[in-house]
């Protein structure tokens, strides 16, 4: 026999079988029939899983968190993509699955971001479930109602598979797939129940709660300050025992009368290094669980001052942890959506899949990214600009926003579509006669003067405009007479700058207006 051929078919004897599954499991050798235990050794051990998660959940500290979390995730949009964009029956099956949700509630308390965190919400307590009830909707077959179960209700086999506890069947009874949506945190087939962060507070939340207690008992006992009264030495029993009744009465009517040679003093006891052991403890355990929760603590607790930078990979880290929980949201919303594709489109249809996004507005820097590239005559789109701001644009000119110039007065803004090389000289302060409609051959001259005056009293004026004169004669931009600049005049600030481009191409514009007038 050939060999090649005896182990071609050594593997397809293989195909589509798993050598290690359950069934052949010397722990599980029950298979299906039997549900796997929850391995969460905490809750395990204390068999009390619903009311401890509870317990726990109810921690002003864990609610605080839970509560950030939660405004972080429905600060999200989303959106449906579709499985195949371009292909008809993938886009339609998009499309229903978007006018299900816009048309439709999934239940009676919930709206649809309340469902998609529940889902992800999984993270507390290992796994969550949501019951899918299918109805027909005209001629689509689609889920009429999205609800939660509670978690008791559900165990899971050897295959990860989970069964429904029911008074029918205690021990579980299998589902259909298209039922249930079953989100998980971080699950393996050794733990299809998934990892509960509630479980990991365990520990932190008990002994901050028995710190608690103590806590509460000291303040009780030694809240008040102590009154300690002194009686002189040689003083007969009759003088203590009316000393003992003064304070007595001192303690209800705040006030004390005794005879000269009695002290009286108000003691208060202090916790060494000014804080109670009792109370580093609950600031530990509330450290620990916001680590367990959020993956870290500074943002959860007022700790030592840190660097900006530190602050900054803190919030990273909890961004990138916020996103994967989200994902899990995505993720049971997708499950849903491979289901109304296939009843309503068949198999061979790439279902939708949802995905959260937020809106970013740009800030200052990125308008400075736009003025920058303006001025290298990169002609950037200035709608383009205005979307990226979410700035509207103005409907007419009566309600624009115009540049406000030097002496405080409004000004045209410069289109910052139009060519570099056809500058608006009238946006440049001192240049609103630039249309130079009806000026005279005298008021010409004179301003030509009195700008060629300036020109020598700066002494830089002059060289400045024979370059300019010498780049407009190239036909060079004026993004290239800047970069050339600075060859010219050195290292100047942008103010300084302006300045002398403005008075540049003020004596440019005067010489070239004198001349034509002659």
């Amino acid at each position: 026999m050939n060999p090649l051929r005896g182990a071609v078919q050594t593997v397809r004897s293989w195909l589509g079988k798993s050598v290690a599954s359950s069934a052949s499991d010397p722990n599980t050798f029950l298979g299906s029939l039997m549900h796997l235990p929850n391995p969460d050794v905490i809750l395990r051990h204390i068999g009390q899983r619903e009311i401890v998660y509870a317990s726990i959940m109810a921690d002003p500290h864990v609610m605080g968190e839970m509560r950030s979390m939660r405004g972080s995730f429905r600060s999200h949009e989303y959106r449906i993509a579709p499985g195949n964009d371009g292909e008809t029956k993938s886009m339609q099956a998009r499309d229903l699955c978007e006018q299900w949700m816009l048309n439709n509630q999934p239940n009676k308390i919930s709206d649809w971001l309340e469902i998609m965190w529940q889902m992800s919400a999984s993270i507390f307590t290992g796994y969550r479930a949501h019951e899918l009830v299918w109805n027909m909707d005209g001629r689509n077959l689609l889920p009429s109602e999205v609800i939660d179960r509670p978690n008791r209700r559900f165990l899971f086999n050897a295959e990860s598979d989970p069964l429904l506890i029911s008074r029918a069947n205690m021990r579980g009874a299998p589902v259909e797939a298209y039922q249930f949506v079953i989100s998980r945190h971080m699950p393996t087939y050794d733990n299809p129940y998934g990892v509960a962060l509630f479980s990991s507070c365990y520990y932190a939340w008990l002994y901050k709660t028995g710190g608690w207690r103590y806590l509460m008992k000291f303040c009780e006992r030694h809240g008040l300050p102590w009154p300690v009264a002194r009686y002189p030495q040689g003083a007969s029993d009759e003088e203590i025992d009316k000393l003992y009744k003064a304070m007595e009465e001192m303690i209800e009517s705040a006030y004390l009368v005794t005879q000269d040679g009695n002290g009286v003093e108000l003691l208060s006891p202090k916790g060494g290094g000014g804080d109670l052991p009792q109370e580093r403890l609950i600031v530990l355990a509330n450290r620990e669980m916001s680590k367990a929760i959020t993956s870290q603590s500074m943002v959860g607790e007022a700790l030592e001052v840190g660097s900006r930078a530190a602050a900054e990979t803190a919030k990273d880290r909890q961004d990138g942890v916020h996103d994967s929980d989200r994902d899990i949201g995505a993720d049971g919303m997708s499950f849903i959506f491979k289901w109304i594709t296939l009843f309503n489109f068949g198999a061979g249809v790439a279902p939708p899949q949802l995905e959260f996004y937020k809106k970013t507005v740009a800030g200052k820097a990125r308008a400075d990214t736009y003025k920058v590239a303006a001025d290298m005559g990169a002609r950037p789109s200035k709608k383009a600009m205005l979307e990226e701001l979410a700035i509207p644009a103005a409907e007419d000119d009566d309600d624009a926003l115009l540049p406000t110039r030097r002496n405080g007065t409004p000004g045209p803004a410069v289109d910052p579509e139009a060519d570099t090389e056809d500058v608006d000289f009238a946006a440049i302060e001192g240049f609103e006669f630039a249309k130079a409609a009806g000026i005279t051959e005298d008021e010409a001259m004179q301003l030509a003067a009195d700008a060629a005056d300036q020109a020598i009293e700066d002494s830089m004026i002059e060289p400045v405009y024979r370059m300019l004169v010498e780049y407009e004669r190239a036909g060079k931009t004026l993004a290239q007479f800047r970069d050339a600049l600075a060859d010219l005049v050195g290292e100047m600030d942008d103010d300084a700058l302006r300045e002398v481009l403005e008075r540049a191409l003020t004596y440019a514009f005067l010489t070239g207006a004198a001349t034509r007038a002659a």
